[in-house]
């Protein structure tokens, strides 16, 4: 089960004003890869631990649906209150029971929440509801992040530390389908 913390309203409240976002760069860089693979879409996207919203918010104008889950109330209303677009919204539930049925999302992201997460739980989770051809981005700060994930373990380590300081670690529907 994912850490509980940052739950009360004034803590959501300074996690919004100064809560480090990815930049639009890094962004892209998910997009291109998700793009990459030519029966990709566009329909949802879902960023798991969005906090309040920032993330999420960078999201919406690349796909028809864009759904930001959080375990705390205080942040969901948070993003809520700062996040007005039409195709976002926002649910409350743990990384490793996400409420979507299996294969029915197109990008899963999580922004710097990955280190809170039970990561062979929301691994599993993330590989149940993403389509065939769908994406999973993991974006962290930390040089030290280690993933577990059967047959794929070396190859998304690897990735890890190839790119560094910003761990970006992309994984397609097929590389967690082989194991």
């Amino acid at each position: 089960m994912a850490v509980r913390l940052f739950e009360d309203k004034e803590h959501a409240n300074l996690y919004w004003k100064y809560r480090i976002s990815p930049s639009e760069e890094l962004i892209e860089k998910v997009l291109q890869f998700h793009r990459s693979n030519k029966n990709s879409a566009n329909d949802l996207a879902v960023d798991v631990g969005c906090g309040s919203g920032q993330g999420t918010l960078l999201l919406a104008p690349h796909f028809t649906r864009v759904v930001g889950t959080d375990i705390s109330p205080a942040q969901l209303e948070m993003g809520r209150k700062h996040v007005n677009v039409s195709n976002i919204s926002y649910r409350e539930s743990p990384a490793e029971e996400l409420p979507f049925e299996d294969g029915s999302v197109d990008l899963v992201t999580t922004m710097s929440a990955f280190h809170w997460f039970d990561s062979s739980r929301f691994l599993q989770e993330a590989h149940r509801v993403l389509k065939p051809h769908g994406c999973l981005a993991i974006l962290n700060y930390t040089m030290n992040m280690e993933l577990s994930y059967g047959d794929c373990s070396e190859t998304l380590n690897h990735i890890c530390k190839e790119v560094g300081i910003i761990t970006v670690a992309f994984l397609t529907f097929q590389c967690l389908s082989a194991v």
